[in-house]
């Protein structure tokens, strides 16, 4: 009988001493989970005013394969402050009408003087630029020296809209620029610019390579 009763009293006291250590180690995980705050989001009109408006102008050349100078300008009159904007000629052009190891070695010069078959600039959107061309080639190659521009005209780009400058040989010293929209590079679409200049030519011109 003794020993039944010290059994259960150890029993009883063993049951309290768990259920107290239990109540305790739940008060401890309730303590050490705070609670967690979720930031507030940044406004999405904030962060639109922080990215750039910007455009994109590309700078090529076409039916000839004579180096063409472009130069742009953000001047409020034309044919002032223009600023090289890169070199470029027509690659394809070049290929056909010379024998492939004498294209390869013009190409493999132009590159590494910086004449490529295509420039890319980016503009800000809203705010007017000048874009000139002009070309000034030597008698090599089966050519006759000549010149032709500069050529010279404004736009004011759109944000996220993707422009090109074509400069266009049309024989006998003659050319044309063009003005593009290539914003759908499968749906090319000419735009008229809203004002030329008839710039002099430079004194010297920095092309006279091929």
């Amino acid at each position: 009988m003794r020993k039944n009763s010290v059994r259960g009293v150890l029993s009883v006291l063993l049951a309290v001493a768990g259920a107290s250590a239990g109540a305790s180690q739940a008060g401890d995980e309730v303590v050490a989970a705070p609670a967690v705050e979720t930031p507030a989001a940044a406004p999405a009109v904030a962060e639109a005013a922080a990215a750039p408006v910007v455009a994109k102008l590309s700078l090529v050349s076409s039916g000839e394969q004579m180096v063409v100078e472009y130069g742009t300008s953000g001047s409020a009159e034309g044919c002032k402050d223009f600023t090289p904007a890169g070199k470029v000629y027509d690659a394809t052009t070049l290929r056909e009408k010379l024998l492939p190891f004498i294209s390869k070695m013009v190409e493999r010069s132009r590159r590494m003087t910086g004449v490529l078959p295509e420039v890319e600039k980016t503009l800000t959107a809203g705010e007017p630029v000048w874009v000139q061309a002009y070309a000034d080639w030597p008698a090599e190659h089966g050519l006759r020296a000549g010149s032709c521009g500069p050529l010279t005209l404004q736009l004011t780009p759109e944000a996220g809209k993707k422009y090109q400058v074509e400069f266009r040989f049309l024989g006998d010293n003659k050319c044309r620029q063009v003005l593009l929209d290539v914003t759908d590079p499968a749906a090319k679409q000419e735009i008229a610019a809203p004002v030329t200049a008839s710039c002099a030519a430079p004194k010297k011109s920095l092309f006279g390579l091929f």
